[in-house]
């Protein structure tokens, strides 16, 4: 049993690369903590959102705060409000960030290790 504290995990801006900005990003749980999963806070400006992406396992979305948004490439968009949780399957396409007009801020929670960026 361990304690990650959440003040040793500074948030920092978005990856440019991977993010419409502004965004805060926060790894909660990475690759270096010798865990099965992946955990992010994530906090979207107005505006903000992800690039497209899959992911190699399932992702968990968990509202925090504000509203966001996720889009799959079929259209289907799912509002995302505090407490609410999306589950995403393997290898649907996709984005989240703010819901128009708002902020919003979640947790990702990546099953998989690897995420695939597909750009804009």
């Amino acid at each position: 049993m361990r304690l990650i504290e959440q003040t040793s995990r500074t948030p920092n801006p978005a990856e440019p690369s991977n993010f419409v900005l502004p965004a805060q990003m926060q790894r909660m749980v990475g690759p270096d903590d010798d865990l099965p999963v992946r955990l992010y806070r994530v906090t979207f400006d107005e505006g903000a959102r992800t690039h497209w992406h899959t992911h190699s396992d399932v992702q968990l979305l968990f509202g925090l705060s504000g509203r966001c948004v996720v889009v799959n490439r079929d259209g289907v968009e799912l509002f995302l409000g505090p407490g609410d949780v999306v589950a995403i399957d393997p290898g649907d396409e996709h984005w989240h960030g703010a819901a128009p007009g708002t902020a919003g801020e979640h947790l990702a929670i990546n099953v998989g290790e690897s995420t695939n960026w597909l750009g804009l």
